[in-house]
Parts: C-alpha cells; sequence; structure tokens
C-alpha cells in the first residue's frame, strides 16, 4: 500500500536574487559542459580551415567554413547569457508567488499556491458559469510529481537545492525555509534515491 503522508511539507517563495545563483548554476552544471564540448568542436574546425588558407591551400569555402564556425561558437557561447537575462526579467512580477513541496518516499511533489484573493475571483467567475458555459473543459493548475529516478538529478548548494529533471525543466528548493534537520533529512533522502544522480557543491561537507 503506498504511504500517502509526506515526510516534509514545506510552503515557501524564491527570492528573485536566489533563483538567478540558482539558475546561474543551473546552467553552469548542465548546459554549459555540452556547449563546451560544442564551441570546441567549432573551434578546432575554424583552426583546420585557417590552416588551408594560410598554406595556399584553400579557397572561398574555406573562408566562408572558418567564418561560419568562429560565428556560430560566439553564438553558442553568448545564448546562455541572453537567456538568463531574458529569464530574470520574466520573473521579476512573480518573485513573491508561493509554492509548496511535499517530499514522499519516492517522489517529490511541487505546487503553486493560489492567494485567497484570487480564490476569490474563481469563485465569483463560476457565477457565470451557467450562463456563458461553451462546453469546453476548464483548465486545471496541478502540481508537478516529480519520480525520484534515473531521469532525475539534484544539486545541492549552501543556500538552496536544485532539482532537474532531465531535457524538462528544474526546480528550486531554498534551505532558508527548511530547518536544519529537515534540510539534513533531504539530503539524506536525495542520497538514497539518486544515488551518483546527487551532488553537493565543494563548500558542503
Amino acid at each position: 500500500m503506498e504511504n500517502n503522508s509526506a515526510i516534509i511539507e514545506k510552503h515557501y517563495s524564491i527570492p528573485y536574487e536566489l533563483f538567478g545563483e540558482a539558475f546561474k548554476t543551473f546552467q553552469k552544471r548542465y548546459v554549459m559542459p555540452r556547449n563546451y564540448v560544442v564551441i570546441g568542436v567549432l573551434l578546432a574546425a575554424a583552426i583546420v580551415n585557417v590552416f588551408y588558407i594560410a598554406f595556399d591551400y584553400g579557397s572561398t569555402v574555406n573562408y566562408v567554413a572558418m567564418m561560419f564556425c568562429l560565428a556560430f561558437a560566439c553564438v553558442v557561447w553568448y545564448n546562455p547569457k541572453k537567456l538568463r537575462r531574458n529569464l530574470m526579467e520574466a520573473i521579476k512580477g512573480i518573485e513573491n508567488d508561493e509554492y509548496v513541496m511535499k517530499l514522499y518516499p519516492e517522489k517529490i511533489v511541487i505546487g503553486t499556491v493560489i492567494p485567497p484573493e484570487e480564490k476569490g475571483e474563481e469563485q465569483n467567475e463560476d457565477e457565470y458559469d451557467g450562463v456563458f458555459d461553451n462546453g469546453e473543459p476548464e483548465d486545471e493548475i496541478s502540481d508537478t510529481e516529480i519520480f525520484l529516478n534515473s531521469s532525475v538529478k539534484v544539486y545541492e548548494k549552501l543556500d538552496f537545492f536544485i532539482v532537474y529533471i532531465q531535457k524538462a525543466m528544474f526546480y528550486v528548493i531554498p534551505k532558508s525555509a527548511l530547518s536544519d534537520e529537515e534540510n539534513m533529512m533531504l539530503r539524506v533522502h536525495f542520497e538514497k534515491q539518486l544515488g551518483k544522480n546527487f551532488k553537493k557543491d565543494k563548500q558542503i561537507a
């Protein structure tokens, strides 16, 4: 029988600066290593074309290929910085949103807490459902269930945990929302469930 009681349940918000640090850490660990490989291949290809040009073995194609490789390498290097800047602009209006995290033996459930005033607005809108009902189902905001399996990686920093669903999404859990005992419980649980997919920052003993 499945255990329906949460080991830990916490409400929290993510400060703007903390989210920026977390996203930068996420890119450094899970995005940039792949980008560095791509940049290395492009630079190597550019050097080969420079060699052909320098020794008069090359043609117009080599010039074009060299410029393309260098330009594309710059784009690959710059895109993460641009993405981080755009994302930080986008979250300025939601940095005070409240979330709830529930830890279960085999999964984490993370959802957004709807403020009472917004719930009231939803109830008022429901009064008109019979008049304006178009027969289409309403959208529902559901919690996200993250099963702690091989598709999930977790990285622990001094101030937060990053929960990364590979090639999909990442979530930030600030340590300030938990007690020291709860942070330790979360760390031990990740170590047990994820094994090598759980990593700690070098600053953490």
